[in-house]
């Protein structure tokens, strides 16, 4: 089993009162020490088009932590694939492979923001067809030979990319989705399925709130499993990896709360628009406005505590999945300050210990 540090998405709130460019010095430092306490990888995330300065260039960043590292695991999660020329991307991931020492882990989804596909004039509807020609295409321009593909998006013949990724077999890609047809892709397309533990798609869109993550969990087992088994993969070894968020504090979870309240509080207000939830339903949703009630429910959704205290969680999610689980541990939340978020990492990293 692993534990990863996740995600970094570079944005400078106002309420901090610093740089963009202090935040991202701010965030690269904060992945090297994930490095130095025994995390395994760290994941930079991708979304366009954001006051905050969310960080669209995910590879660029990805090459940065690369340049700062010797061994952790370098992990996008996730690019928006079809936002993206597939040689390109199969140019930029090879070389990040090379610069890392062949530490990249690349995760791609379909995204849902209208914005984004207007702004890299993608239509919706493409998008499935997009990401899959896209799979395809990065499969061959990291293996041997010539890109020979002919799809409906995409057609490209007769080149080679280089540098090849640093990877034998090339770069693990990792695919997320929730509903149905995108877990029977990632069995298809993919090396590995990434569940978001921290937003309930199928839920938060309707409800604004998280169904039970235990019970989502294994359910996404279940149907990944399903999805496998249909494609003749289900002897292969089970790779899962699970976003979850928490924060961690010595004085245990009222601390780590407090913490991480306004940061996590921001991003449900994030999720709130980007899902299409009515503005007067989030527009409520900061911890001064929440009654002891809502506190307690949105305490749910989150890890917090002790090591001692998130340990039997985590065994927990392992005891469902089994060790081919990679945990993405959002600890990392717009707004909260550098030294609340190293010493929740330094503690993360004791948790990484215990299951050493």
């Amino acid at each position: 089993m692993e534990i990863g540090l996740g995600v970094f998405s570079g944005e400078a709130l106002e309420s901090e009162g610093l740089s963009q460019t202090e935040v991202l010095a701010q965030s690269l430092d904060q992945m090297v020490l994930a490095e130095e306490v025994g995390l395994d990888a760290v994941w930079i995330t991708e979304h366009h088009f954001l006051e905050s300065g969310y960080v669209g260039s995910v590879l660029p960043y990805a090459a940065a932590l690369a340049a700062r590292t010797t061994k952790i695991g370098v992990g996008i999660s996730v690019a928006l694939a079809p936002l993206y020329d597939p040689i390109r991307l199969a140019e930029d991931a090879a070389f990040v492979d090379q610069l890392s020492g062949g530490r990249l882990r690349l995760g791609v989804a379909l995204g849902y923001r209208d914005v984004e596909y207007e702004g890299f004039d993608v239509t919706r509807k493409s998008r499935v067809r997009r990401t899959e020609e896209l799979c395809q295409i990065l499969r061959q321009a990291w293996g041997p030979g010539e890109v020979n593909f002919d799809g409906t998006v995409f057609q490209r013949h007769g080149i080679q990319v280089f540098p090849k990724p640093a990877q034998a077999g090339g770069i693990p890609l990792l695919m997320g989705g929730h509903a149905l047809p995108a877990i029977d892709r990632v069995a298809r397309l993919a090396d590995a399925f990434i569940m978001d533990g921290g937003t309930d798609s199928d839920a938060f869109g309707e409800a604004g709130h998280n169904r039970d993550l235990y019970d989502r969990v294994r359910s996404g087992v279940a149907l990944y499993q399903e999805a496998r088994e249909r494609h003749g993969r289900g002897d292969e070894p089970l790779k899962f990896y699970l976003t979850l968020g928490g924060f961690l504090h010595e004085d245990g979870a009222d601390a780590a709360w407090d913490d991480l309240k306004d940061g996590y509080m921001y991003t449900r207000r994030v999720y709130g628009d980007w899902y299409g939830l009515p503005e007067e339903e989030y527009s409520t949703w900061y911890p001064e406005q929440m009654d002891a009630a809502e506190h307690a429910r949105r305490r749910t959704e989150v890890v917090l505590g002790t090591p001692a205290d998130v340990i039997p969680q985590i065994e927990k999610l392992r005891e469902i999945v089994g060790d081919g689980l990679h945990i993405m541990f959002r600890t990392k939340y717009p707004g909260v300050s550098d030294e609340k978020t190293r010493k929740s990492i330094r503690l993360l990293g004791e948790v990484r210990a215990h299951f050493a």
